[in-house]
């Protein structure tokens, strides 16, 4: 269990992490595990009700600011991927290569090639009596 701290050990600690982006004018101490209200200076919609001990070991308690991290962390990770796939063009230029012609010649020699091979009676096997 930690030990516990006082309320301007709290606001020394909660300004070395967060800066000002919270405001805790506003806040009823009456212990570390007691929940306090606490108003983000981004997001002043509605106070934030969390425990002096979750809001240092958390990103803070904004939601929204939370939301907004998480929108920023999804984009970085699109754009991360988008940049490694391929473009249409690339997959195109990777896939047709071009082929070697084929002339008349060669096919006719190929033909010919194949067409000597001698199919014999003596090679075929016939039944035996």
């Amino acid at each position: 269990m930690g030990a516990r701290i006082s309320q301007d050990e709290f606001l020394k600690r909660a300004e070395q992490r967060f800066g000002d982006q919270y405001n805790y004018e506003g806040m009823n101490w009456r212990s570390y595990k007691s929940p306090v209200k606490i108003r983000c200076t981004h997001h002043p919609v509605q106070d934030i009700s969390i425990t002096p001990e979750k809001h240092l070991q958390t990103l803070g308690g904004c939601r929204h600011c939370l939301r907004e991290r998480r929108v920023a962390s999804l984009e970085r990770e699109l754009n991360r991927k988008s940049a490694e796939r391929p473009t249409n063009n690339q997959v195109v230029n990777q896939v047709v290569k071009p082929v070697a012609k084929i002339s008349s010649k060669t096919v006719s020699k190929t033909v010919a090639k194949n067409a000597l091979v001698d199919p014999s009676p003596s090679r075929l096997s016939t039944p035996k009596p």
